[in-house]
């Protein structure tokens, strides 16, 4: 059952001569419950597909269904809406509040979608156990790791149980210990709670614990590999054969 679907996106900035097409007539299907990585090179479409998904920008043509709902069609406060309750986000830079705790920080998607105080203080203490990320409840994010910023990140996004997690980068900013730590977090949760994951990233690694990996060039989806059976480490051999051939021919 497919939770995202796009037919013939396209995304062109600016006008006449100037213009550039950062997407060309783009064709996605993901599964409810599915891990789908994107890769590319810089200036492939990846981070404008993901602002078009995320309903942050819109498409100059095509369309975007989210449990069959046509964002793109969403007027600003529809789509602010939705943002809020249907999506989570992790980013590269972690984007946690400093003036607030790590526990204030998790709990902000629930306290925007007026959740009561013993549903909130009930799902923080779960997710808390579960990232094993209780002792930094009381910290401020100054006061911690990338590494911790980031299951706190992972955690915020998490915690509502969103339709959809989209993940810009979730392990650029980390040592490879961390981004395996990172990595195994969001695998639980697509796993365990069945929430559908799609991920940009540059780092066959991260993208080896993804179920499908699709690649972009130049605005255009031009392959695509599916782990089925096969062991992480054939995985993240075959993205680093298809993603080299991608290179070179750049």
């Amino acid at each position: 059952m497919s939770l995202l679907r796009i037919n013939g996106l396209s995304k062109v900035y600016g006008n006449g001569k100037a213009c550039t097409q950062a997407l060309k007539q783009v064709d996605m299907e993901i599964d409810k419950g599915d891990f789908v990585a994107i890769m590319g090179a810089s200036g492939s479409g990846k981070s404008t597909l993901l602002n078009l998904i995320s309903t942050i920008d819109k498409p100059t043509h095509g369309d975007i269904w989210i449990n069959n709902i046509n964002i793109t069609k969403l007027n600003h406060a529809k789509a602010d809406s939705f943002r809020r309750n249907q999506l989570g986000f992790i980013f590269q830079d972690f984007k946690l509040l400093d003036s607030l705790t790590i526990l204030e920080n998790i709990a902000v998607p629930l306290i925007i979608q007026k959740r009561n105080k013993e549903q909130i203080e009930n799902r923080i203490a779960e997710i808390l156990d579960t990232l094993s990320i209780s002792k930094l409840r009381d910290k401020y994010p100054y006061q911690i790791s990338g590494g911790e910023k980031q299951r706190a990140a992972c955690a915020r996004a998490f915690i509502s149980d969103p339709e959809l997690i989209l993940a810009d980068e979730p392990t650029g900013s980390l040592d490879s210990n961390n981004a395996h730590n990172i990595m195994e977090i969001m695998k639980g949760f697509n796993e365990k709670s069945k929430v559908t994951i799609l991920m940009v990233t540059h780092d066959p690694m991260s993208a080896s614990y993804c179920k499908r990996v699709i690649f972009l060039k130049d605005g255009n989806i031009v392959n695509f590999v599916e782990k089925e059976n096969n062991a992480q480490n054939v995985f993240y051999k075959e993205i680093v054969e298809h993603n080299t051939k991608l290179q070179q021919a750049i």
